[in-house]
């Protein structure tokens, strides 16, 4: 054999087995950092899986399914990934435009006749890519109170969308919109006469053999190795159960585990194409990635956060639902990609990103753990911060204008429906009709002002104002709730009904 070409072979032998061993060495790294910090954080669970140059390099899951029912975590284990979904519903639209069955910029009324905004103008002006990209002028969250937990299918949700107030002029200001997306999940339904989840599963779940995932809460259930959502309240970490969220599924339904999403993130790598079979082509891939709304310092695509960090493009999405928090992160110069899930409300899943980020773009290696560690109970903190800074500001001694009865009724909010008060165990309780997971007992805190601790112990305290009418009789309530995880509560004003005779 020539010397040369032995040379070469040798040569790049002695590069092959370089490269091995600094892969095998960060995975050993991330792998003891992993652990330390999970011990630290005290979480009950979370799984990783690592894709570098189109090969899963690292899949493993850490902890417990439930803190009380235990069960090990492995990589096959399904977690809630939330907004995470966001980005298989934007390729499923793009394999719709690709098909020449949708364009971006065509009018939603084209496809949903009944669409309708608060201002007719941007009813009339709103394109497939505005759903998409949370640029519709509503406030962050603006109307998720609609679709969490509630009774309400996706077509009343996305009706009930009409009476919501945008607090920023159209296509000027990014506003995250949940609501928006659930809308673009109908124009599937009313393209392809096939429902979301249908599509979602034929299309992409089925050609990427992500068997195990599901897009609804009830069929997640029925599977085994599933991770129970927990979270951090009171110091001490409680399970919590599932919500059902097929009204609003293409903004955050689907459930996996990271070896699955891992066939998702070949996907993503490989620009459209896996296995050597194409399901998106390049030119919407491209797409999805391109900046369509500024947001701070980085920009929002089509599905898609897009950020920079150490000088690459980063291409990601987060999730969270209750107890459940996931991240879904491309850099696609690296041929680098990863999924990070886990069942506890903290900034955890946060953590394990950076660390990984950190050791394959190199430079200045931080302690994520250690710095975000402060901020474990984040929550529990700034609800004890607000309940007494309120408590200082409270007039004491004070008591309600009228007796308890003249507070029960019926009320109604135009944009979310009804609510009810009435007298249970001797106290007033306020229950919204639509939405069993907000009900809770009202204790008096000042004037016509009730405090009330919700029954569903991921939601924060809140404060419910009565206003009397000039006859002193009640007219309406109002709603704070300073603490509340993703919810704008002061978005509604429930008035009064006529009491039924």
């Amino acid at each position: 054999m020539n010397k040369n070409i032995i040379r070469t072979l040798t040569i790049l032998l002695f590069l092959f087995i370089s490269f091995a061993q600094a892969q095998t060495s960060k995975l050993k790294e991330l792998d003891e950092y992993f652990n330390k910090a999970y011990t630290d954080w005290q979480i009950p669970s979370f799984a990783v899986a690592i894709v570098k140059n189109d090969s899963i390099i690292f899949a493993k899951g850490y902890g417990v399914r439930d803190i009380n029912k235990g069960g090990a975590v492995d990589e096959n284990t399904l977690f809630v990934i939330a907004s995470c979904t966001k980005a298989f519903t934007t390729a499923a639209l793009s394999m719709l435009v690709d098909e020449g069955k949708i364009a971006w910029n065509d009018p939603v009324t084209k496809y949903l006749k009944d669409f309708q905004m608060y201002d007719p103008w941007v009813t009339k002006e709103m394109m497939i890519k505005d759903l998409v990209t949370h640029r519709s002028g509503l406030e962050t969250f603006s109307g998720d109170i609609l679709w969490l937990g509630s009774d309400y299918d996706a077509k009343e949700v996305i009706r009930r969308a009409r009476f919501l107030k945008p607090t920023s002029s159209f296509r000027t200001k990014f506003g995250y919109s949940n609501i928006m997306f659930s809308a673009a999940g109908e124009i599937i339904h009313a393209v392809t006469d096939t429902t979301w989840n249908d599509f979602v599963q034929a299309r992409i779940l089925k050609p990427l053999g992500m068997k195990r995932t599901t897009t609804r809460i009830s069929d997640l259930i029925k599977k085994d190795n599933i991770a129970t959502a927990h979270q951090f309240r009171n110091g001490k970490v409680n399970a919590i159960g599932y919500y059902p969220i097929d009204n609003c599924a293409p903004a955050g339904g689907i459930n996996s585990s990271v070896a699955e999403l891992a066939q998702w993130i070949r996907l993503q790598l490989g620009r459209g194409s896996i296995n050597g079979k194409r399901l998106i082509s390049r030119v919407n891939m491209n797409e999805m990635r391109s900046n369509q709304m500024a947001m701070g310092s980085g920009n929002y695509g089509l599905g898609w956060f897009i950020n920079y960090y150490k000088g690459k493009k980063i291409i990601d999405h987060s999730g969270g639902m209750p107890g459940m928090i996931s991240e879904v992160c491309l850099v696609p110069e690296e041929n680098l990609g990863f999924a990070v899930l886990t069942n506890l409300d903290s900034p955890f899943a946060s953590v394990v990103k950076n660390k990984i980020l950190d050791m394959y773009l190199g430079g200045t290696q931080t302690d994520w753990s250690k710095q975000y560690l402060p901020f474990k109970n984040s929550t529990d903190l700034a609800v004890k911060r607000e309940t007494d800074r309120r408590e200082k500001l409270r007039t004491i001694n004070t008591k309600p204008s009228l007796p308890p009865e003249k507070y029960c009724g019926t009320y109604e909010d135009q944009m979310y429906g009804q609510a009810k008060v009435s007298i249970k165990d001797d106290e007033l309780y306020l229950e919204f009709v639509h939405s069993k997971t907000f009900k809770g007992t009202l204790k008096h805190f000042q004037y016509d002002t009730f405090y009330i601790d919700w029954e569903e112990d991921f939601l924060t305290r809140g404060y419910v104002k009565f206003d009397l009418d000039f006859d002193g009789s009640v007219k309406q309530f109002s709603l704070e709730v300073p603490s509340s995880p993703d919810f704008i509560f002061t978005e509604m004003l429930f008035k009064k009904l006529p009491d039924k005779k």
